[in-house]
């Protein structure tokens, strides 16, 4: 990874083909690190736009929160491989550091010259109600995108199998998020998710297996 970060910070402003290159390799690393993490980032993605267009966000905009969901959880790479891998439960102390990776990955999408994409991925565990992390932002002064990541990363992580429990039914996960509508998360956003969620491409999507 530094060396990754040391080409790119190196010489002339990266091009648009190169801090697309690393992350994927990043992303390749990641996924290789903490196996399924991969097939997570992608459905976080796939939702993520799925929730801006039924925000009506411009192309710009979606794609930019697609792109960051995609790599949102890239910091992992920065955190002990133990931690991120843990089958079970983190302590009080584990959870502090393993919480840095919002920071980390912020800061490997800066050094890859893709600062647009740094708020989303720094915000992401923001609370509507300024009880998140890493900074405490609350309702509207969270960037939009990482609003929009943090409702389609929770539902995934909900609705996806993990080493210490089972996968919620789909149904039960959008009842969580709706009992979290104002405190963790935005209204508007779990409001578009759930209108995406419910309607024909994602149903098509998932009974392809996609």
């Amino acid at each position: 990874m530094e060396a990754l970060l040391r080409s790119n910070a190196a010489g002339s402003a990266p091009t648009e083909a190169q801090p697309a290159l690393s992350l994927r390799e990043l992303n390749a690393g990641l996924e290789k690190r903490v196996p399924g993490v991969g097939g997570h980032s992608k459905r976080v993605a796939r939702y993520a736009v799925g929730i801006a267009r039924e925000l009506d966000l411009p192309r710009a905009q979606a794609e930019r929160v697609r792109r960051a969901a995609a790599i949102h959880d890239i910091g992992k790479l920065e955190m002990p491989a133990g931690l991120v891998n843990k089958p079970g439960p983190l302590s009080p102390d584990e959870f502090a550091i393993v919480r840095l990776h919002a920071v980390a990955g912020a800061r490997i999408a800066v050094a890859l010259g893709q600062p647009e994409l740094a708020a989303i991925v720094r915000h992401h565990h923001e609370r509507f109600d300024g009880d998140g992390y890493p900074d405490g932002l609350a309702g509207e002064e969270i960037p939009l995108g990482a609003r929009i990541v943090a409702v389609a990363d929770t539902f995934d992580a909900l609705s996806s199998a993990r080493p210490y429990r089972a996968a919620m039914d789909p149904e039960r996960a959008l009842g969580v998020l709706a009992d979290q509508v104002g405190s963790q998360f935005d209204p508007a956003v779990v409001a578009a998710f759930r209108s995406y969620y419910s309607g024909p491409r994602a149903t098509l999507l998932r009974a392809l297996g996609r």
